[in-house]
């Protein structure tokens, strides 16, 4: 049997529908709205990111810059610097590896016997060298220093370059590296290309292509 509506039954039922989509709609609507809000929030932080990567980026060359214009490699100013040297963890031998080793300034008054210092042109060579203090005299101004614990050598404590603390860590060995010419030159490009692609790709505005 067929169901038949009156016209007011008719125009009842699509009230109810017109409700039914205005009601989606809005809900449409208010969803696109805060899509698009969270997309322009995605933006705004990730600028903000950009900006302070790119503030950072600047302070870090500005703290390797200061070693190419301060004598030392910069240890005057900071206390503290990387440079090359043979570390005391292997035998002596003709074949000897070098590894970015973070030195600080220390008066020659504080050295003890067992301290780890830096010495340069040790076995009449071009390099530096972790050692070991085995005496210090601070009259003469002379300390006895070892390498491999074996062989010991005399030197003025005005050849100590500094203190041993570690080996460098990664921001270490690019520091040490940033710390010459090319390296800085190096650093700096690396730095404008890097920044030129995250701009360019991530967070330039894009101009809106027209609709053909």
């Amino acid at each position: 049997m067929t169901n038949y509506y009156s016209t007011d039954e008719l125009l009842k039922q699509l009230d109810k529908q017109n409700e039914i989509s205005e009601e989606k709609r809005k809900q449409l609507t208010k969803s696109v709205k805060i899509k698009e809000r969270k997309i322009h929030q995605f933006k705004l932080n990730r600028k903000i990111v950009f900006i302070i990567a790119l503030v950072a980026a600047i302070v870090h060359i500005f703290y390797v810059s200061i070693p190419l214009v301060t004598d030392n490699r910069g240890i005057n100013a900071f206390g503290v610097t990387t440079i090359l040297a043979v570390p005391d963890d292997q035998p002596l031998s003709n074949s000897l590896y070098a590894r970015v080793v973070i030195i600080e300034k220390y008066d020659v008054g504080n050295y003890e016997a067992g301290d780890k210092i830096i010495v340069y042109g040790l076995y009449n060579t071009t390099m530096n060298w972790v050692v070991e203090i085995v005496t210090i005299d601070r009259v003469t101004h002379e300390a006895q220093i070892t390498f491999d614990g074996v062989i010991s050598h005399t030197i003025n404590t005005s050849e100590i370059e500094g203190k041993y603390v570690r080996t460098a860590n990664l921001m270490g060995i690019i520091s040490y590296i940033s710390s010459n010419v090319q390296g800085y030159i190096f650093l700096i490009g690396v730095y404008i290309i890097g920044f030129s692609l995250v701009y360019y790709f991530y967070i330039r505005k894009k101009p809106n292509k027209p609709i053909e």
